[in-house]
């Protein structure tokens, strides 16, 4: 299975932001992130099989379970540039918004995560954590001129606080062959 773990906001902090965004999201050409797809990506474990799916679960519940969920909230919209793609493909820019508030613990956990999992034996993608949470993508010549009243729009919004819930570890699956979906597969509670 293709197992990642991720920070899933909870449902009124996704609806709040889902609201905020609307317009950003209707934008022709931004292809926005699914609503029930919104998690802020802490790291990628790639293909595991159950047992070693079970030995993660085990060590990041041991590490984390109960422990005090941080204080948080959604800040702003950023449109990003986008990064180094495929010469084939058309460059896109991401959008996201920003995790303010006591955002060092997340980056603590984003910082443990992938280490407790090494020392399983385990392989993890090694890419940086950011504190964000990516609304979509929009073809990097064409975000300037579409996006910009829509990004005026949110420009300073800032969400309600809300507390980190836990750890979700989220099984990767193709939907209907355009983008990978995340089912989870298991939650670490915090308090």
């Amino acid at each position: 299975m293709m197992l990642r773990a991720a920070v899933v906001p909870p449902a009124e902090a996704l609806a709040e932001l889902t609201t905020a965004t609307a317009d950003l999201r209707r934008v022709p050409g931004v292809d926005a992130v699914p609503p029930d797809q919104l998690d802020i990506p802490v790291a990628s474990f790639g293909n595991l099989t159950t047992a070693d799916a079970g030995r993660i679960v085990e060590v990041l519940r041991d590490a984390f379970e109960g422990a005090t969920g941080p204080v948080v909230r959604f800040s702003g919209v950023t449109l990003l540039d986008p990064e180094e793609q495929s010469r084939s493909a058309r460059p896109r820019a991401t959008l996201v918004t920003t995790l303010t508030g006591d955002v060092d613990p997340v980056v603590d956990l984003a910082r443990f995560v992938p280490e407790a999992v090494a020392r399983l034996g385990l392989m993890v993608d090694r890419r940086r954590f950011r504190p964000a949470l990516t609304l979509g993508s929009v073809a990097a010549d064409d975000a300037p001129r579409l996006l910009a009243t829509a990004l005026d729009g949110v420009a300073g919004w800032a969400g309600r606080e809300w507390t980190v819930p836990g750890l979700s570890l989220l099984r990767m699956r193709l939907d209907h062959g355009r983008r990978m979906v995340g089912e989870e597969h298991a939650r670490i509670h915090l308090a």
